[in-house]
């Protein structure tokens, strides 16, 4: 050990001369304030800021781009201004005129990579878009590939198979085509009765599902988390509904014409042991626990399970802070990397051959539970770094993650628009950036203690704003889960690789007696801190309030990482920075107007009405008798958390949107009108003093309504889904159902 660290600390000693020498920085692991040269990793984070900037900005041509959006924008924007900051600081020992040169050439980059990223997105979206999906609302037999593993849901109480498939070809139910088979692209999400299912459905097999595919309602929100470019990323179409599985035999693939080329043969195999290994891991640790351990050791293993984990215990996940130790990510594959490096060395092997068997376990695992943001993120991060320490280099943490970050956005711009995406890589950065710097402050903890608190704080800090908008509350009490809970699951992940591991050789109930006690242990105990009453239901942030967070944040970074003389600004700094979060709160519930907000749902229409000053809201529902609404109950009472509304202080009314005129609400001020024509033009009580919004299912009447007031705000909303005579870029008419609606005030 002694001898390695040696010839490394020779190594970069001589690395470090030769940069000195050269006058250039060759060594990226060191900042020197006399480099005349960006670092490797201020390098990579430029080039990140400029391609988040040019994704967003394509990203916006065609699409709604909301807060939280930009939020990441405004973090590209400042990524890119300190890497010429600092690339200022490096052209110091220049002269003035290679100075400015220089200096032109970072920003010429700059421009050139937004460019290019700007261009990616623009086509990736056209792409996208020129495929049409004829095949939706038609019903018949789709020939597909199995490509995402099975998972139990619970839909209004029915138990269904919910699964991915590659569609190849479909035979539509039309008597003009009784024996045409056609070629289809894109993939499907399927729902499958369990009742019903009499195959196996397998990762990787080929499948026909019989059904009709619904087109995807993607229409955004502000608060709601935005499923677009997931969809995008993935190619997804569509949805199936109570469809029919069955195996394909090879007859049926004949019959549809259809060919697997050599590398969709190679794909098809991966996906099949992959399958294999999964369903084998699954029973494996389903045949030595029961109950609620069962499903939540599976989850820790293998991610998902969460509808047969329950709504209650998802809730207590939710609530603590430990929903994302449910999903696969770098405490799984750093937790991985450790067992197989300890094993390793107990029966004498190299840290060298360690670490290359490290990198295969990863790959093999990250191949097993699925291809996510998070999971390839820390496993790109990993063989990153097991390879800086075969090479005997030093390995930089954050400039691994710039470059797993680049490469992630260059293979799919779309990822950068995943809640998964921007949460996984913010916390993580979050960890880089403050983790070593507050441990190393914070004196006065036991180690036991200010370890788990120290994670906890340090990944949140970056994310705090983006929790708000999706998840519209701070916990209190994850940070007591981060210190008691998060360890015991942690724990409980290692004793469930190691026994899943030795049960396929001999049984051994004793460790699973242990995991099953620590499983009971934590649920309970997440049980207890989730129903503790420590929930700050604050709404989203407001816009001006989180870029004042993030300038706060920034100082805070600033004054940490230097002397400790700056302990003062330390302070205040974070004082300023939770205080943003107060100012937030109340700028969101003093206000003079009256806020109109759009819920999209596909069933029917919603509006959200606050009075001024939060004094009260209303639910308006434009649903007939026939449309059931309890469904949407979990996007409805997020729209109204996302306001810093509680949900028991919302009156709930229903109004039909063709039927005849009523005033659904109205105050000294302003009114919302349901209007279809019934009344004659000099019976409208249009009243210059009072703002007026129109609710209208017909198009003649927005003409109308348009000519007698023309600023007046109308709202098209049709159960039928016509949209005849109807222009959706006619100012001051928004079509429900249609796009995203800005928030109106009166």
């Amino acid at each position: 050990m002694m001898e390695y660290l040696k010839r490394l600390k020779t190594k970069l000693q001589f690395s470090h001369q030769n940069s000195q020498n050269n006058g250039l920085l060759l060594d990226g692991y060191a900042v020197n304030d006399n480099s005349k040269a960006l670092t490797h990793s201020q390098w990579a984070h430029v080039i990140l800021g400029s391609i988040i900037v040019g994704t967003i900005l394509g990203y916006g041509q065609y699409y709604p781009v909301l807060n939280q959006m930009r939020y990441i924008l405004a973090m590209g924007l400042a990524i890119i201004v300190v890497g010429i900051f600092k690339a200022l600081q490096s052209f110091n020992a220049l002269q003035t005129s290679d100075r400015g040169h220089s200096l032109s050439k970072l920003i010429v980059l700059v421009f050139l990579l937004v460019g290019l990223s700007y261009y990616q997105t623009d086509l990736r979206i056209i792409n996208f878009n020129s495929y049409t999906s004829y095949y939706l609302h038609q019903e018949g037999e789709y020939l597909g590939t199995v490509v995402e593993a099975p998972e139990k849901v619970n839909l209004n109480g029915q138990d269904y198979y919910k699964y991915t498939i590659e569609i190849h070809g479909l035979h539509p139910y039309k008597d003009t085509a009784k024996n045409d088979y056609i070629k289809a692209q894109g993939r499907l999400q399927v729902y499958s009765k369990v009742s019903t299912t009499n195959y196996p459905i397998g990762l990787g097999e080929y499948a026909i599902i019989e059904g009709t595919p619904k087109p995807l309602f993607l229409i955004e929100e502000e608060g709601r988390i935005n499923l677009r470019g997931r969809y995008m990323s993935s190619n997804t179409r569509g949805r199936i509904y109570d469809g029919v599985y069955r195996s394909a035999s090879n007859k049926e693939l004949q019959i549809f014409r259809y060919e697997d080329t050599f590398f969709k043969k190679l794909y098809r195999k991966g996906l099949l042991i992959s399958g294999v290994l999964r369903e084998s891991i699954d029973k494996n640790i389903g045949h030595n626990l029961e109950g609620p351990q069962k499903v939540l050791a599976q989850a820790l293993a293998l991610g998902g399970h969460y509808s047969e984990l329950g709504e209650e215990q998802m809730k207590d996940f939710s609530y603590t802070g430990l929903i994302h130790i449910l999903s696969i990510s770098g405490s799984h594959i750093a937790l991985l990397l450790a067992l197989v490096y300890g094993l390793g060395r107990f029966i004498k092997l190299r840290k060298r051959t360690c670490l290359i068997l490290g990198i295969i376990v990863a790959c093999i695992y990250c191949g097993i539970v699925g291809g996510d943001t998070p999971v390839v993120r820390a496993t790109m991060m990993s063989i990153l770094m097991c390879m800086a320490y075969i090479k005997g280099r030093l390995y930089q943490a954050k400039q691994a993650l710039c470059i797993c970050a680049i490469l992630c956005v260059i293979y799919d711009p779309f990822s950068l628009f995943d809640v998964s995406f921007q949460l996984s890589f913010g916390a993580t950065y979050g960890l880089l950036i403050w983790g070593k710097v507050l441990y190393e402050r914070i004196q006065w903890l036991p180690r036991w203690i200010k370890t788990p608190l120290v994670l906890c704080v340090s990944a949140q800090l970056l994310i705090l704003p983006l929790q708000l908008y999706y998840f519209h509350y701070i916990s209190i009490a994850s940070l007591l889960a981060a210190c008691i809970v998060a360890p015991l699951l942690d724990i409980s992940i290692v004793l469930i690789f190691v026994s899943t591991l030795i049960s396929y050789v001999l049984p051994i109930s004793l460790i699973w007696s242990l995991v099953d006690v620590l499983l009971r242990i934590s649920l309970y105990l997440n049980h207890v801190l989730g129903r503790s009453g420590s929930l700050l239901w604050l709404g989203m942030m407001h816009p001006y309030c989180a870029y004042i967070y993030y300038v706060l944040l920034g100082l805070f970074t600033y004054f940490l990482t230097h002397r400790k003389r700056y302990t003062v600004h330390v302070v205040i700094s974070l004082s300023l920075m939770i205080l943003t979060f107060g100012t937030s709160y109340y700028v969101m519930h003093h206000h003079q107007e009256t806020l109109v907000h759009y819920i999209p749902m596909k069933q029917c229409n919603v509006l959200l009405c606050i009075e001024p000053n939060h004094e009260g809201a209303h639910l308006f529902i434009d649903a007939p008798d026939h449309i059931k609404t309890a469904p949407n109950e979990r996007l409805i009472n997020q729209a109204i958390r996302a306001y810093g509304v509680h949900p028991k202080r919302v009156n709930v009314e229903y109004f039909h949107s063709n039927g005849s005129a009523k005033v659904v609400y109205k105050n000294s001020m302003n009114q919302i009108v349901v209007y279809n024509g019934q009344s004659r033009e000099k019976n409208l009580k249009l009243n210059d003093k009072t703002k007026s919004l129109y609710i209208t299912s017909r198009s003649s009447v927005m003409a109308d309504i348009g000519r007698i007031s023309p600023t007046s705000t109308v709202l098209f909303g049709s159960p039928h889904g016509a949209l005849r005579d109807v222009d959706p870029s006619s100012e001051h008419m928004y079509i429900m159902g249609y796009s995203y609606i800005e928030d109106i005030y009166l």
